[in-house]
C-alpha cells in the first residue's frame, strides 16, 4: 500500500473514531442529521471520499444510517446494538472469520484473506472461478478411480517421473488439436496446475528486476506470483470484448525496458471473459516476433464458450517456439485434481528443468483417471452440456442484476467462462460492499483485486455458474439491496 493510500485510510479511521466519541456520548442525538458529505468535508480540511469512507463504516457499524435524497442521520445504535448481537447469536454459521479487508486492497494480503473467506461457511459463495460441483462429471471420474485402484492399487505405491503420464499426454495432444495447437508427447509437461503452470513459464524468460506486460484487469493470483519472483507488472488495458488493447500494447513496448514477456489470456479473458479475433490474436503473436518476446498464453478457459465453436489457440499459429501455452483441467473437468499442462516451444527444456527443481513432479493417480475418461470419447458431451449451463445462466443473472442493484451499474457478460464483471456507481467500495456480503453469508470478488495500483474499487466479479433458481435469485436481491445500502 503507497504512503497516500495508508494516509486516507488513517484519516478516515480517525474521523470516524472522533464521531463514534460523539455519538455515544450524546453530543448528537437519535435521529439527528450530520452534516452532509460535503460540508463535513470543508469543516474538517479532508477530501470527499474520506468523508464518504467514514460514513460507510460508520454505518456498517450501526451508528448512521442513510435516508434516501435526505442525507446521513445518526442511527437508534443501542437498539441496533442489541439487534446485532442477538442476530449473531442465532447465525453463528454465517459469523465471518476475523478478516483484515482493508489489507485486499494490498498484493501481500489479497491471497491469504480470500482463502480465509473461502475456508468459512457461505451460503453463496460467489468469488471463486469455478462452477458447481454437479456439473461436473464427478461420478464417472470416482467410478473410474475406483475401478483403476481395484485392479492395480500398486499405483499407489509407485514413486512417479518423468514429464507427465504417457496416456494422459497422448489424450491431451489429440484433445488440443481441436485448438489449433499440434504438439509431440516432448513438447508437453504436465504440472500441477495451471498456477505451476504459468510459475515455471516466468521464471524460464524472465527473473528478479525485469518486467512483464499483462492485461488489466488482470487475475490477481498473477499479480501475487509476480510479486514473489520480483519481476515487475506493467499492467495494459483491456478492451471490453476484445481482449488487451494492442495499440496500448505497442505504445508499451515501445517506451518500456526490460519487458521479456507478455501474458495474457486470448479466450475468455479474467475477469472480463472477452475472446480476441483471429485478427487479433495473429497481431499480437507478430507484435512478440517484432520485439523477440516470449507470449505466456494462458487457455485455462478456452473450452468454456458460451457457443459450440471453441475458439483457436495463438499457440496454433507459432511458428518460432515464441508462445508459452499453459492450460488446465481444472476449469472443464476436475477442479480437485490440480492437473495442468505447458507447452513451452523454444522454452521447454528451460522449464522442464525448472519443473523438476520446484516440485519433481505431478501425481499420477489422477493423470490416469483423466486419461481413461478423456479416451472414452465422453469428453466432448460433458463440454457440450456444460456450455449449455453456462449460456444458460447467463441472460438470467444479468436480468437480476438490473433489477435488484443501484442505477447506474454496469454488466459486461462474457463471451465464454463463468462470471459476470460488473461496474457499479463511482462512489460505491465495493471492498466495503464485501464487509457487509460476508455477514450474510454471500461473497464476491472485489475489483481492487485485479489490479496492483488498487483500481477498479468499484467493480466486482461475480461467479453465476451454477443453477439459476430461489436461492441464487434472493442471493442476487440481498447483494443489490446491500448494494443500494451503500449507494
Amino acid at each position: 500500500m503507497n504512503m497516500r493510500a495508508s494516509v486516507m485510510q488513517h484519516s478516515y479511521r480517525q474521523l470516524a473514531q472522533a464521531l463514534d466519541s460523539d455519538i455515544r456520548a450524546g453530543r448528537y442525538q437519535v435521529g439527528e442529521r450530520l452534516p452532509s458529505v460535503r460540508e463535513f468535508a470543508s469543516l474538517k480540511q479532508l477530501s470527499v471520499s474520506t468523508v464518504i469512507r467514514c460514513y460507510r463504516y460508520l454505518e456498517t457499524e450501526g451508528l448512521v444510517e442513510a435516508r434516501s435524497k435526505s442525507g446521513m442521520y445518526v442511527a437508534d445504535w443501542k437498539v441496533r446494538a442489541a439487534d446485532q448481537a442477538r442476530t449473531l447469536a442465532s447465525k453463528t454459521k454465517l459469523t465471518p472469520p476475523a478478516v483484515e479487508y482493508d489489507k485486499l486492497v494490498s498484493l501481500q494480503h489479497r491471497m491469504t484473506e480470500l482463502y480465509s473467506l473461502t475456508a468459512q461457511p457461505l451460503q453463496l459463495g460467489l468469488h471463486l472461478a469455478s462452477a458447481a460441483p454437479e456439473w461436473y462429471p464427478c461420478d464417472a471420474l470416482a467410478k473410474i478411480a475406483q475401478r483403476q485402484l481395484r485392479q492395480d492399487p500398486m499405483l499407489i505405491g509407485v514413486y512417479p517421473g518423468g514429464t507427465g503420464l504417457p496416456a494422459l499426454k497422448t489424450a491431451l495432444i489429440q484433445w488440443l488439436k481441436t485448438s489449433g495447437v499440434d504438439l509431440e508427447a516432448s513438447d508437453l509437461l504436465i504440472t500441477n496446475g495451471s498456477t505451476e503452470a504459468l510459475s515455471v513459464a516466468l521464471r524460464a524468460v524472465a527473473q528478479a528486476g525485469d518486467a512483464v506486460i499483462v492485461e488489466s484487469p488482470v487475475y490477481f493470483g498473477l499479480l501475487q506470483m509476480l510479486e514473489n519472483l520480483g519481476i515487475k507488472a506493467i499492467e495494459v488495458p483491456c478492451v471490453p470484448g476484445q481482449g488487451i488493447s494492442l495499440e496500448a500494447l505497442e505504445y508499451a513496448l515501445e517506451h518500456q525496458t526490460g519487458v521479456r514477456a507478455v501474458v495474457a489470456m486470448p479466450n475468455f479473458q479474467n475477469p472480463l471473459g472477452c475472446s480476441m479475433s483471429e485478427k487479433n490474436k495473429k497481431r499480437l503473436l507478430r507484435l512478440i516476433e517484432q520485439h523477440d518476446l516470449a507470449l505466456i498464453e494462458d487457455d485455462v478457459f478456452g473450452d468454456l464458450s458460451h457457443l459450440q465453436h471453441r475458439p483457436q489457440a495463438i499457440k496454433a499459429w507459432d511458428r518460432q517456439g515464441r508462445v508459452i501455452y499453459c492450460g488446465s483441467c481444472s476449469k472443464s473437468l476436475a477442479p480437485a485434481f490440480r492437473v495442468g499442462w505447458i507447452a513451452g516451444g523454444r522454452y521447454q527444456a528451460r522449464i522442464n528443468s525448472l519443473k523438476l527443481s520446484t516440485s519433481l513432479i505431478t501425481p499420477l493417480f489422477e493423470q490416469a483417471v483423466l486419461a481413461e475418461f478423456m479416451q472414452s470419447g465422453t469428453l466432448p458431451s460433458h463440454l457440450r452440456k456444460l456450455r449449455e449451463r453456462l449460456a444458460a445462466t447467463i441472460p438470467l443473472a444479468t436480468a437480476a442484476i438490473h433489477r435488484y442493484f443501484p442505477a447506474g451499474t454496469q454488466v459486461i457478460s462474457p463471451a465464454g467462462g463463468w462470471w459476470l464483471w460488473l461496474e457499479l456507481p463511482e462512489h460505491i467500495d465495493t471492498l466495503a460492499l464485501l464487509r457487509q456480503a460476508v455477514s450474510v453469508g454471500i461473497a464476491f470478488t472485489p475489483g481492487s483485486l485485479f489490479s496492483g495500483s488498487g483500481k477498479y474499487a468499484n467493480y466486482l466479479r461475480l461467479n453465476i455458474g451454477r443453477p439459476w433458481g430461489r436461492e441464487m435469485e434472493q442471493g442476487m436481491k440481498l447483494l443489490g439491496r446491500l448494494a443500494q445500502d451503500v449507494a
